[in-house]
């Protein structure tokens, strides 16, 4: 949806080549950004209940599962959801994640917004200091602020996040979070107090210094850290950590010993030196995915009718096929005019 809605608001901005910069048209384009960003929130924020009720509830159903897989019988498991507490759990993380996608479509409102009042603004100097037609100096005007994605958000060091960018680590965080807490209260509910974080190989050092690690829901087991927020899974945006009822009773002498040894020592890099070397080439792939993404939104920007598609674009480049050193040419043209 976010993507979507990026991709339609720049082409709000993008219509304004046409030389059209009466106050009447801007006027005309905020109250359609208005619309479409209204448009969004709420369509966002019904498939968020659906999507987080429906995570909720699988994270239930695993707890269930986990505790059945110990020996106990399913007729001895209280699988309610129907309390207010359960309600109460899902409907908050909603909540949550309904405040982050009201912020992001206002900086998307804003942000398109301001292109447009900048457009006619550089327009008009562009026009004046070098006697340019209006129709081009709006041209130029338009590919110099449509080179990048709608704002999401504005991060505390000032970077600018792209809205669909921002809300898909919004949404992923939440969506695990609905699943943790679904398992957790599902625990909690049937007297099960410790939980296991699962241990993934390649991942950051954040959550390596947490993972692979049983804790204790309520803090009374002292053998085991306490499961405060800080320690819950997900970690942060696109976390792949969860947790899962973990029964000692069932577990090997070796392994509780071995558990114990590690969960004492929080803080500490779990990860082998070839899991973290793999880590830093997945995330230097990640960068250059980015840079591709933002070279065609460049592209895009100054040749809308030329660049093709970010898949088939992407494609081009990676194969640097006749097509897309073609449009290399042709942008770098366009740029020096």
């Amino acid at each position: 949806m976010f993507s979507e809605t990026d991709e339609h608001l720049r082409s709000l901005v993008q219509q304004l080549e046409n030389g059209n910069l009466s106050n009447r048209r801007v006027e005309q384009l905020n109250h359609e950004i208005e619309q479409i960003v209204a448009n969004l929130a709420e369509r966002a924020g019904l498939s968020v209940a659906v999507l987080f009720g429906n995570e909720y509830r699988a994270g239930a159903a695993a707890a269930i599962n986990q505790m059945i897989a110990g020996g106990r019988a399913k007729q001895c498991i209280n699988t309610s959801l129907k309390s207010l507490y359960h309600q109460q759990a899902a409907q908050a993380i909603s909540d949550e994640a309904f405040y982050s996608i009201l912020e992001c479509t206002d900086h998307m409102a804003m942000d398109t917004k301001q292109r447009i009042k900048n457009a006619v603004q550089l327009a008009n100097e562009k026009s004046l200091t070098l006697g340019m037609s209006r129709r081009e100096a709006t041209k130029q005007a338009v590919a110099e602020l449509n080179t990048k994605g709608i704002t999401g958000i504005v991060a505390k060091n000032g970077a600018e996040i792209p809205a669909d960018k921002y809300m898909a680590g919004v949404i992923h965080y939440h969506q695990r979070k609905a699943h943790v807490t679904g398992t957790e209260n599902m625990a909690i509910q049937n007297g099960y107090d410790l939980v296991y974080v699962n241990y993934v190989g390649i991942t950051c050092e954040h959550c390596a210094r947490k993972q692979g690690r049983v804790y204790s829901l309520s803090g009374n087991d002292k053998r085991w850290p306490h499961m405060t927020d800080e320690y819950k899974p997900p970690y942060h945006s696109h976390c792949v950590h969860s947790m899962s009822i973990w029964i000692e009773e069932y577990q090997s002498l070796e392994e509780v010993e071995r558990l114990l040894d590690i969960s004492s020592r929080l803080g500490e890099e779990t990860r082998s030196e070839q899991h973290i070397k793999r880590y830093k080439e997945l995330q230097r792939q990640k960068a250059r995915a980015n840079e591709t993404r933002k070279q065609w939104m460049r592209y895009k920007a100054v040749l809308p009718i030329d660049t093709p598609d970010l898949r088939t674009f992407a494609n081009q480049k990676a194969r640097k096929v006749s097509s897309y050193i073609e449009l290399q040419e042709l942008y770098r043209k366009q740029k020096t005019k």
